[in-house]
């Protein structure tokens, strides 16, 4: 029975992984592009950040490996608004513009976050 937890708990570790990275690389790919543009990195920053924020907040080391869906969309959300204030911290005024790609990035970290704290809490168990 452990092979398959632990076959479990390197799934949802890689796809919160690869969640977690997508605005990273995003940001990356643009910088690359554009020579000088490092805005979407701390765009991506701020959102892994307030998704964060939200899943460790309150977070028990004991418990059974669950997450309730006003969890999960409060670490998107958090993400999101996170994302969406360092935009317009760095200067941003196209506001569909800023909602799309903080939305975009709120929906990789908060996802990201809840399998991680998935992973965690099944690990511990």
């Amino acid at each position: 029975m452990e092979v398959p937890d632990s076959r479990r708990y390197q799934l949802l570790l890689l796809c919160a992984a690869l969640l977690a990275t997508t605005p990273v690389i995003f940001g990356f790919v643009r910088a690359i592009n554009t020579g000088d543009d490092f805005r979407y990195l701390w765009l991506a920053a701020a959102a892994i950040l307030g998704s964060l924020v939200v899943m460790v907040t309150g977070n028990g080391a004991a418990g059974p490996a669950r997450v309730t869906p006003g969890r999960a969309a409060g670490a998107v959300a958090a993400g999101a608004a996170c994302a969406a204030a360092a935009a317009i911290l760095q200067g941003a005024t196209a506001g569909p513009g800023v909602a799309i790609v903080a939305v975009a990035f709120g929906l990789c970290t908060g996802t990201s976050a809840v399998l991680l704290t998935l992973a965690r809490r099944r690990r511990t168990r």
